[in-house]
């Protein structure tokens, strides 16, 4: 058993505490970050949870920082694992792991799945096709990459997640703008390097979900999204997951299958997006975490097998139990569309379940009165929906009937005119 993991969280996203199992781990300390929203469990004694502390640090990006609230915590009980369910700790644990020869992905992998500009390079490096991309460190130098890798191109965070601050810049003029206005703000007040990636038009967006030990692939599901998933915050979005016979699961899956090992991973679960253009497919950007979105739970739905569960487990040390099975039909993972505001009106999860043929299961994660801030990602939602439908002719119309049957409507939360409501 593993006596003591440390578990990094951010204000976005904490662990799923469900896992917490005292036959595993004997003590965990979650590192969060000071004014997380989240409720860590009380541990020990009759609660069925292992023993529980919490440390709290300003910023789970500064290795430093983190690296000596460890070190104080290991002082009076040894670490065993440090695991990250989240995307901006995945570097620092890898950091803590190489700075106190902890088993675990090291920091250079941690690397490869998290610094865009790194993770392309290497790929590139490997053989695979992907998009050309230059690491930039002055806002005003994304006009001289664009003119040198043609435009339009993506500008994104070196460092991020969840299509947070990435942006499409069709030219210089454009350029110019994110380089001193609003758009780009947040991304220069971090003074950050920055990723400018050349433009690669696509006509299908995938994503290969992964559970990896000893380097092998022990289970992987092949999914394809509604669309690609810049820009659609706003509007219905998702995927589903194909069946093995699918002409392009086989390519989508080798492709995706041969990135996760090249950037280094043996143990853990991966998530890697890809995306088919006019010479095939090209991967877009993997992560050593499970997925974000309802595309755990479609997974487990249409297989059995929980990643979450088998992150955990890979990330104690642990040989996952994965129990695959098969199920028919298709399941269908549905983000619905959020905007900023108050909310005033919103279908109900009722009015959902009566509207949606083949439902499996609704999971509301707001409601009117709840106030969303403008600080949007791609798996901003107010729920998930989640549906099987026979073949992927069938999905079509029953998402055509889950588009009537909801409605959203808000208000701007500074008093001024409502924004009205929204069905599509």
């Amino acid at each position: 058993m593993t006596a003591h993991a440390v578990v990094l969280t951010t204000v976005r996203r904490a662990f799923p505490f469900r896992l917490l199992d005292p036959a595993s781990v004997d003590h965990v300390t979650i590192v969060a970050e000071a004014g997380h929203p989240h409720h860590f469990p009380d541990g020990g004694g009759a609660s069925r949870l292992p023993t529980m502390q919490v440390v709290e640090v300003d910023d789970i990006r500064d290795t430093t920082q983190v690296l000596v609230a460890v070190r104080r915590v290991a002082a009076s009980r040894p670490v065993d694992r440090i695991i990250s369910p989240v995307e901006f700790g995945v570097p620092t644990a890898g950091f803590l792991r190489s700075s106190l020869g902890i088993p675990g992905d090291s920091y250079d992998v941690a690397l490869a799945f998290s610094d865009k500009f790194l993770m392309k390079r290497r790929l590139i490096e490997a053989g695979l096709k992907t998009a050309q991309v230059q690491r930039v460190f002055e806002p005003t130098d994304v006009l001289k990459a664009g003119d040198s890798l043609g435009w339009p191109v993506v500008v994104k965070p070196t460092f991020g997640a969840l299509c947070m601050d990435v942006t499409r810049i069709d030219g210089p003029e454009a350029a110019r703008a994110w380089a001193t206005g609003p758009t780009g703000a947040r991304l220069r007040a971090e003074e950050m390097p920055v990723a400018v990636e050349q433009y690669v038009a696509m006509d299908r967006e995938f994503h290969v979900d992964a559970v990896l030990h000893e380097g092998k692939v022990l289970f992987a599901a092949v999914s394809i999204y509604f669309d690609p998933l810049l820009g659609r915050i706003d509007d219905f979005d998702g995927s589903w997951i194909v069946p093995p016979d699918h002409p392009d699961h086989d390519e989508a899956l080798e492709v995706a299958s041969r990135a996760t090992i090249e950037l280094g991973l043996r143990d853990g679960v991966a998530h890697v997006e890809l995306y088919r253009s006019r010479d095939g497919f090209r991967v877009g950007e993997a992560a050593c975490r499970p997925a974000g979105g309802g595309i755990v739970e479609a997974i487990r739905h249409q297989h059995g097998v929980d990643l979450w569960e088998a992150f955990w487990s890979l990330g104690l040390g642990y040989t996952p139990a994965l129990d695959v099975m098969s199920t028919d039909g298709i399941v269908v993972n549905v983000n619905l569309p959020i905007r900023p505001g108050r909310i005033v009106e919103m279908s109900s999860e009722e009015e959902i379940r009566a509207a949606v043929p083949g439902l499996i299961d609704v999971r509301m994660t707001m409601s009117a009165g709840d106030v969303v801030t403008s600080d949007l990602n791609s798996s901003s939602t107010p729920g998930v929906v989640f549906f099987r439908a026979r073949d992927e002719a069938e999905i079509a119309p029953t998402m055509a009937a889950l588009r009537r049957a909801f409605r959203l409507e808000v208000e701007p939360t500074d008093g001024s005119t409502p924004a009205g409501a929204r069905s599509t």
